[in-house]
C-alpha cells in the first residue's frame, strides 16, 4: 500500500513538472519576440522599410560577391553609399526583407535648457515655407528642429466657442468674425476693402475655441493677392511653444525662438525663463538636419537594384522615398506596403495603417556595429548563381510569429500527458 502511495506521488510530481516546463517553453516562444519588437532610442535616428509588397523579389546570395560588407547575426551591415557616417542594415524576416539606414547613436551627457511661451499663432503654408527656407526641419507641423534647438507647438483651446453656431459676422461689411453675442455690437468704418471679396471663399466658425474666418488654401491665396497677411485675418487661438536647447546658451536659444516667430510675422521681445538640467541620453553622432532620410534610402534602394539584390520598379522607390523620415523605423513605425484607413494600399509607416497592432514596450539596448573601412561594392565571384529568387508576400506584421503556434502545440502535448 505504501508503495502505491509513493508511486502516485511520483507520477503526480512528474505531471506537475511537465506543466511547469510547458509554461516555461511557452514563455520562451512568445515573450522573446515581443522583447525584440520593443522600441529603442536608435529608432528615432533611423529610417526602415520592409519590402513586403507582392511581386518584389530579392536575391541575398548576391552579397557573396560583395566587398566591405559584414554579416552578423543574420544581418548584412555596411556603410551608407549616401553618407559614409551612416550605416545600413539588411535582414530577412517573416514579413519580408528589411532595409534600415541608421545614424549611429552614443550615450553622452548634455546640458538642456527648457522654456515655454504662450502666444496667439496661426500656422499658414507661407510660414511653413519660410521656416523650411531658414533650415527648420519639421515633423507633422508640430515639432521643429534646427541646430540643437527644438520647438514643439501645443494648441490651446480658447474660451470663446465650442461650435460654429456660437460664432457670427459683424462690422459694416460683415468683415469681422466674433462670438455670436458680441458680433451685433461691433461697429467698424463703412469703407469697403478689396480683400473683403475673399471672405466668400471661407466661413466664420469656431477654431480651437476661437471665433475666426476658417483657413483654407484658396482663402489664404486670395488674401495674399490683395497684400493681406493671412495671420492678420485668421485667428487661430493660443499656442504654447515648448522650447528645448541642447548645449546652447540662453542667448542662442532666444535668438532661435525670435527667428522662428518671425516666420509668422510675430515680433516677440519677452525674455524666456529657462530651467536648466544635465541629462545623460542617447544622442546621434550626426545631426539629422545634416542628412536627408529620403535621399539616403533612395540611394541604397537604387544600389541594391543595380547590384541585383532586389527587384522592384522605380514607382515603388519613389513612393518609399516620399514616405521616408528619420524616426520611421522599428516595429511601430517602419515603412511598408500596408492597408490605409480607407482600404487602399500604400507605402506608409505601420502606425498609420488600418488597425495596427502596436507594441508599447521600450528598450534602452542599442546595438553597436563595427563598420568596414571601405564602401560596399559588388565584385566578381566564382560562386554559381542559384536559380529563382525570394519574393515578398503581403501580410500584417506578427509580434509572436510561428513561435506562438509551436509553443501552443508543445504546451498542449505536455499538458495531456
Amino acid at each position: 500500500m505504501n508503495r502505491r502511495i509513493y508511486l502516485a506521488v511520483v507520477v503526480n510530481s512528474v505531471r506537475k513538472m511537465k506543466k511547469v516546463m510547458a509554461f516555461i517553453i511557452l514563455l520562451m516562444f512568445t515573450v522573446s519576440p515581443i522583447v525584440r519588437a520593443c522600441m529603442t532610442p536608435a529608432d528615432s535616428y533611423a529610417v526602415e522599410v520592409v519590402l513586403n509588397k507582392p511581386g518584389i523579389g530579392y536575391n541575398l546570395w548576391r552579397f557573396e560577391a560583395a566587398h566591405h560588407v559584414i554579416f552578423e547575426n543574420g544581418t548584412f551591415i555596411f556603410r551608407s553609399h549616401y553618407d559614409e557616417r551612416l550605416y545600413v542594415l539588411i535582414w530577412n524576416a517573416s514579413d519580408g526583407l528589411h532595409l534600415r539606414i541608421e545614424i549611429p547613436v552614443r550615450l553622452e551627457t548634455v546640458d538642456v535648457s527648457r522654456a515655454s511661451l504662450t502666444i496667439p499663432l496661426v500656422i499658414t503654408d507661407e510660414a511653413i515655407e519660410r521656416l523650411r527656407a531658414d533650415g527648420w526641419n519639421s515633423k507633422n507641423l508640430t515639432t521643429f528642429e534646427r541646430n540643437g534647438v527644438r520647438i514643439s507647438l501645443l494648441t490651446l483651446s480658447g474660451g470663446e466657442c465650442t461650435s460654429d453656431s456660437e460664432c457670427a459676422t459683424g462690422g459694416c461689411s460683415g468683415e469681422v468674425c466674433a462670438p455670436k453675442d458680441e458680433a451685433g455690437k461691433i461697429v467698424t468704418p463703412c469703407i469697403y476693402k478689396a480683400w473683403y471679396k475673399c471672405l466668400s471663399l471661407t466661413s466664420c466658425g469656431c477654431l480651437n475655441g476661437t471665433c475666426t474666418w476658417k483657413p483654407n488654401p484658396a482663402f489664404e491665396a486670395c488674401l495674399k493677392e490683395h497684400g493681406v497677411d493671412p495671420g492678420k485675418v485668421i485667428r487661430g487661438g493660443y499656442v504654447r511653444l515648448e522650447v528645448e536647447g541642447v548645449n546652447k546658451s540662453d542667448d542662442e536659444v532666444e535668438a532661435s525662438v525670435k527667428d522662428f516667430l518671425g516666420a509668422f510675422g510675430i515680433s516677440c521681445n519677452t525674455p524666456l525663463t529657462f530651467v536648466k538640467t544635465s541629462i545623460t541620453r542617447f544622442s546621434p553622432s550626426v545631426s539629422p538636419s545634416e542628412v536627408n532620410a529620403s535621399e539616403a534610402i533612395r540611394t541604397e534602394l537604387e544600389w541594391l537594384i543595380d547590384g541585383g539584390v532586389i527587384k522592384m520598379n522605380e514607382g515603388d522607390v519613389d513612393e518609399i522615398t516620399k514616405a521616408a523620415e528619420w524616426g520611421f523605423a522599428g516595429y511601430n513605425s517602419k515603412i511598408g506596403w500596408y492597408e490605409t484607413k480607407n482600404g487602399s494600399y500604400a507605402w506608409i509607416p505601420y502606425h498609420e495603417s488600418k488597425d495596427p497592432l502596436l507594441v508599447k514596450c521600450f528598450s534602452r539596448i542599442v546595438s553597436e556595429h563595427t563598420l568596414p573601412n571601405g564602401t560596399a561594392y559588388f565584385g566578381p565571384t566564382s560562386t554559381p548563381s542559384p536559380t529563382g529568387s525570394q519574393e515578398s508576400s503581403e501580410g500584417t506584421p506578427s509580434v509572436c510569429g510561428p513561435g506562438l503556434v509551436l509553443g501552443l502545440a508543445v504546451l498542449l502535448l505536455l499538458w495531456r500527458r
